[in-house]
Parts: C-alpha cells; sequence; structure tokens
C-alpha cells in the first residue's frame, strides 16, 4: 500500500489559517492542560546546537497531544551572531513543523511556520490579555517591530477597540516603516516613537517582544491598570516581576526551570520565588483569580509551549486535507 504525507507551504499557509483561528488554536491548548496527562512536553523544552564560527543553530522543540492524538517536532534553523543572538524570523530560514500519528508513527504533515510561528507566540499572550486586560482598554504600545510585533497588534485589532497605537524600536526606519504599514493594513492611528517610556506612559495594554539581553521597563512608567505582556529575553526591570500585582506565566513546572531572566530576578533577591501567581490555563479555566479590580498591574510572561505550535499546524493540516490542498509527498 502507497503511503504519503502532506507538505503545507506558507503561502497556502496564509491563505488557510486567519488570526482568530490561531487565538482559537492557543486557548483550546491551554484548557487541555488542565487535564495533566493530555499532552506530552519535551524536557528540555528546546535543545538548540550552535555553531557560532558558521554562525548557524539548529532549534527543536517537541510535543505529544493525547487527546487529539498527534506527535509533532519544530525544527528551526537560521543565522546567529558572534553573541549567538538571532531571532530566525528571515524568509530564508528553517521554519518547519512535521506532524506524526503516534498510534502508528508514520508521518503525516509537514507545514511551514514561517506565519504561524509569530502568530502563535503572540497568541499566548494575547489570549491572556483578552481574560485579564481591562475590557475598556483602548491605547496599546508595542516594543519590537518585527514578526511578534506584527502578530501582536493584528491579534489584539481582533479583540479590542484600539483608540491610540504607540511603538518603538532601535531602529528608526524599522519603527516608522512598521507604523505607516500597519496603521494602513489595520485602519488603525499607529505612531511610532524615539523612546521606551513615551510607548509605555498611558499603555492600557504593553507589549513587548525584543531579543534584549538587559532591561530597559522601568516599573514607574506602568500605569495602574496596565497589562504587561512580555515575550523577548530580558526586558523588563526585574522588580516589575514582584511589584505588579498578579503575574502569569505559560510554562513553570518547578522555580529551577524558569526562564533565564525570571531566574535572574529569583536569584538577585528582587523577586521571591512565590511571585508568581500562576499559569495562564490556571485562570483561563477558573482554577486561579484573574483581574480582581481595574486598578491591578498585570504581568504575563511566555516562553512559548510547542503543545500550541503542534495545535496550529495539525489544524492546518485538517483544512488542507478537506479542501484537498497542499502537495502530498511519497513516503
Amino acid at each position: 500500500m502507497s503511503r504519503e504525507m502532506l507538505y503545507i507551504s506558507d503561502a497556502l499557509v496564509r491563505e488557510l489559517v486567519s488570526p482568530q483561528d490561531v487565538l482559537a488554536a492557543v486557548e483550546e491548548d491551554f484548557r487541555r492542560q488542565a487535564d495533566p496527562e493530555s499532552t506530552v512536553l519535551g524536557v528540555p523544552l528546546a535543545y538548540a546546537t550552535d555553531d557560532r564560527r558558521l554562525g548557524f543553530r539548529w532549534r527543536l522543540k517537541t510535543a505529544i497531544l493525547r487527546t487529539i492524538p498527534v506527535a509533532g517536532v519544530r525544527v528551526t534553523g537560521y543565522r546567529i551572531d558572534s553573541s549567538g543572538s538571532g531571532s530566525g524570523g528571515e524568509p530564508e530560514s528553517t521554519r518547519l513543523i512535521v506532524l506524526s500519528d503516534p498510534r502508528t508513527t508514520s508521518p503525516v504533515a509537514i507545514v511551514d511556520e514561517h506565519w504561524t510561528f509569530g502568530l502563535r507566540t503572540s497568541a499566548a499572550v494575547i489570549v491572556a490579555a483578552k481574560h485579564l486586560a481591562r475590557p475598556d482598554s483602548r491605547k496599546v504600545g508595542i516594543i519590537g517591530v518585527g514578526n511578534v510585533g506584527t502578530t501582536s497588534l493584528i491579534l489584539l485589532n481582533e479583540l479590542f477597540d484600539i483608540d491610540e497605537v504607540r511603538v518603538t524600536s532601535r531602529n528608526r526606519e524599522n519603527r516608522e516603516a512598521f507604523a505607516a504599514r500597519m496603521g494602513s493594513e489595520l485602519g488603525l492611528n499607529v505612531r511610532a516613537c524615539e523612546s521606551y517610556e513615551e510607548v509605555c506612559r498611558d499603555a492600557d495594554i504593553l507589549i513587548c517582544g525584543t531579543p534584549a539581553k538587559a532591561p530597559f521597563v522601568r516599573f514607574d512608567w506602568l500605569k495602574e491598570g496596565v497589562f504587561i505582556g512580555a515575550m523577548g529575553h530580558d526586558e523588563l526591570d526585574h522588580d516589575i516581576y514582584a511589584r505588579c500585582d498578579r503575574f502569569f506565566v505559560d510554562y513553570n513546572p518547578a522555580v529551577e526551570h524558569h526562564p533565564t531572566h525570571i531566574q535572574k530576578a529569583v536569584d538577585s533577591g528582587v523577586m521571591p520565588p512565590d511571585a508568581i501567581t500562576g499559569q495562564i490555563w490556571q485562570m483561563i479555566t477558573g482554577r486561579i483569580p484573574g483581574r480582581r479590580d481595574a486598578r491591578e498591574r498585570i504581568l504575563v510572561s511566555t516562553v512559548g509551549l510547542t503543545s500550541q505550535d503542534i495545535s496550529v499546524a495539525w489544524q492546518l493540516y485538517q483544512r488542507a486535507r478537506e479542501l484537498g490542498r497542499g502537495i502530498p509527498l511519497p513516503l
């Protein structure tokens, strides 16, 4: 019997998936986490192989979703600089998800994720904002105007009535181009700003998605009632983790497994180990209260769960099959 798997290209992914699809898949995955037996995440969460001489990194992440069931591996390959920094967002980089049927162990699909990785990364924070930001949030601040900044604004625009967006980045041309492009595409008032402080002050929702290795956001810039979504490496002054009224993460099996930037705050004594309120899934499913009043400053910090990448890729695979789309590859 002949066997085959389906290849779903970047162009087809962009045609088949909508922002609402990704939001729904990510929220469903958070709810799935209420059952500890439903998902198996690779440990460690990511495995990387660097070659700084060639300026290249392989990064692998895996997950098994038992309730579907589907198994997936996320494979990325991208340029890094001499310090080991790199974003992997370039169009020519390797970004693929390979799906397998865990019952037969056979591969079923290869899905390009150049578009969905940014959507999924942002969706984890934006789903949290749906439940934790004030419903009347109108002013958005975005630091970082790459893939994550773009997809965050697209997803926020699906959920909130936005009056003003302030954005900034290290590169003036990039932030001005972002403001012009996203303002035109979404019909929003998007303004490029010179400073981080200008973006932070008065923001009802603040999104940070940069490769920064040193904090630059200060607590005294954050107004009462703000929702902060941190997706970067080390963007927030470490006292923010302790001083915000509520602090949620997407993954927190134990203190010793905190992401590096949070662990720095713990090790320095600025943040007590019990400062984390809980995980996003616990708030979404009602295990832990979310926002308790309009004045609370609420922080969400995410590392990204491979189960959500696999969830999105599985939906795309199912849709492509239903529509008879994609390229069959013989096995």
